[in-house]
């Protein structure tokens, strides 16, 4: 082992198996607390640093036993005979006041099963809140700027007699610690793992007050999955619009996982069409989803089996990730981030599955894309792509006015539905699938007439409802009957709640 006057060098196996080079200085723990009792939750790499943070005052000390027995017996010689080492349980009474602790930073890093608890419960006590705080019917509902369906979510929330607390996406312990000092929340929902840090800190704050937590994953779930460290998922409540991923998350520890589809935004109700686009089949959509390149820097595909999935996409077939994660050999799929390389595998077919489509689509009917400059050289030179639109202003009015438009679901969503499922027909617009197997949530006899099994049978179904508005009229009302019956984010909260037996 290295010496401990140089704890740089230092390194452990974390909880997840990799490799951790551990940091020492005074800067490596951080400080918290005013009491006069002192208290080290791990000592680091080098024991010394701790004595000489406390500065000859009398200190005890908690540690994650797998954190000791990587570091041995000079490690543990160095520790201070009169410094006794605390049974975690020895923290619970502790109360706002009660002590002066420091926290070696990297240890909710390194091991979060073990110090994540302990953080909170810390955190928890030195909040200054009534010995049991009111329960509330409020929900705390983390908030991304940039969210799509947070604002719906909010709305839904509201109508259902729930208050909302927003959580910014950054600074989120904070926020949370402010709710916590004054009420106990009923919930804490966030979309795709928004406003909760890598080693699950957050959750474990909101664990520790007796918050119940609700991720919901309206995409990959293995692609925010990937970057938790944590194990706190595991005992969160997931929901997921894919019912594909319930079995591989209940095979890696996940006790509640549930499926929760997507479903219609009330802002598309009653939506003036956009005058023009009668005629015309109409794609919203980008060519790929922000940040998509960063996302998958790291991944590679082998060239023939993207050359494989290429072909399938563009016949018709599903290459999706399911399909990537066998062909790539990935086993699990957490911890880590591998489920990445599946993730790319499929955007990529999916990418080439949506130009076969749209360019079939253009071929057959009028065409119009609304999204990013990409789909230039994705397809045909002459077709009419228009800048993209926000889904909280113009798109309502697209969807009501097109003549039909066109869905292509993910290849990331195995039985995945999209928000186009929903929306067209709550705006009174009318829509073409790909024959995704999540389908099956809408009775059979609205599917058939609207389903193609391929990129040319794509094109044939668009011209044929564009040439025959009064079918497209007779399945505009049905599906909208049926959306508006049980298919609203209402609908959706309601069931939650209801599955939490949340008063």
């Amino acid at each position: 082992m290295a010496s401990l006057n140089r704890p740089a060098r230092l390194s452990v196996i974390d909880e997840t198996g990799e490799k951790r080079t551990l940091a020492g200085g005074p800067g490596a723990y951080a400080a918290f607390g005013d009491g006069d009792r002192l208290i080290f939750l791990g000592l680091g790499p080098d024991p010394a640093e701790a004595v000489a943070l406390a500065d000859g005052r009398p200190a005890a000390y908690v540690e994650c036993p797998a954190f000791a027995a990587a570091m041995g017996t000079t490690w543990t010689k160095a520790i201070p005979d009169a410094w006794p080492r605390l049974d975690p349980a020895e923290l619970a009474p502790l109360r706002a006041g009660a002590a002066r602790f420091y926290l070696y930073r990297q240890n909710t890093r390194l091991f979060p099963s073990f110090w994540g608890p302990l953080w909170a419960r810390v955190q928890l006590a030195l909040l200054p809140r009534p010995e049991s705080a009111p329960q509330s019917p409020t929900v705390l509902l983390f908030r991304d700027p940039a969210g799509m369906l947070e604002p719906q979510l909010a709305r839904s929330l509201a109508r259902l007699g729930r208050p909302v607390a927003a959580i910014p996406a950054t600074d989120s312990a904070q926020a949370v610690a402010a709710v916590l000092g004054r009420e106990k929340p009923a919930l804490a929902l966030c979309v795709n793992g928004t406003g909760l840090d890598d080693d699950g800190l957050v959750a474990e704050l909101l664990r520790a007050a007796g918050v119940p937590l609700v991720l919901w994953f309206v995409d990959n779930p293995f692609h925010v999955l990937g970057r938790f460290r944590s194990r706190f998922w595991q005992w969160a409540t997931l929901c997921v619009t894919d019912d594909s991923f319930l079995a591989p998350l209940w095979a890696l520890g996940a006790g509640n996982a549930i499926h929760l589809p997507l479903a219609a935004s009330d802002h598309f109700s009653g939506a003036s069409p956009t005058p023009g686009l009668s005629d015309r089949a109409v794609f919203v959509g980008r060519s790929a989803f922000a940040g998509r390149d960063a996302f998958f820097a790291d991944c590679r595909i082998p060239e023939a089996l993207a050359g494989q999935a290429r072909d399938m996409a563009e016949a018709g077939k599903r290459p999706d990730f399911f399909w990537w994660a066998d062909h790539l050999g990935l086993g699990a799929l957490w911890p880590g981030k591998s489920a990445r390389q599946a993730g790319c595998g499929a955007e990529t077919a999916g990418l080439a599955q949506r130009a076969a489509v749209l360019t079939a689509v253009g071929e057959d009917a009028p065409l119009t894309v609304y999204g990013d400059p990409g789909w230039r050289e994705l397809l045909p030179p002459g077709t009419d792509v228009r800048p993209p639109v926000d889904y909280y202003g113009a798109l309502p009015g697209l969807y009501a006015g097109a003549g039909v438009s066109v869905n292509v679901t993910s290849l990331l969503l195995p039985r995945g539905l999209t928000q186009r499922h929903f929306d067209v027909w709550a705006a009174g617009g009318c829509l073409i699938t790909d024959a995704t197997p999540g389908l099956t949530l809408f009775p059979a006899k609205l599917t058939a007439p609207i389903r193609y099994a391929s990129p040319p049978a794509a094109g044939r179904l668009a011209a044929d409802l564009l040439a025959n508005p009064n079918r497209r009229k007779d399945l505009t009302a049905a599906w909208q009957e049926h959306i508006t019956a049980g298919h609203r984010y209402e609908d959706r909260l309601a069931a939650l709640l209801a599955s939490l037996s949340v008063d």
